[in-house]
């Protein structure tokens, strides 16, 4: 695994825990250990992003970011499903 996937799939993780977390805490409001959590997650991600946009240009994590064009690059493949960087060796 390319240290690019490596970041990918660590920002991946990093965002699935947030996700969960945001979850939780809608049932959870007043779960200080939560709000600790969210915390140190985000900022983790925050790192994990500014790593690999350090050494391989932007991260897309949002539709707003996706530059105009006249289709989504991943129409030019591989599709999301033909990528094996999730998989454990």
């Amino acid at each position: 695994m390319s240290r690019k996937e490596q970041l990918t799939k660590i920002i991946y993780e990093l965002d699935f825990a947030l996700h969960e977390l945001n979850l939780y805490l809608d049932t959870h409001p007043t779960s200080l250990k939560a709000m600790e959590l969210l915390k140190e997650y985000r900022n983790k991600r925050q790192a994990a992003v500014a790593l690999y946009e350090e050494r391989f240009g932007k991260y897309i994590s949002t539709i707003d970011e996706v530059p105009a064009g006249s289709c989504w690059k991943w129409l030019k493949g591989p599709w999301p499903w033909e990528n094996n960087f999730m998989e454990e060796n």
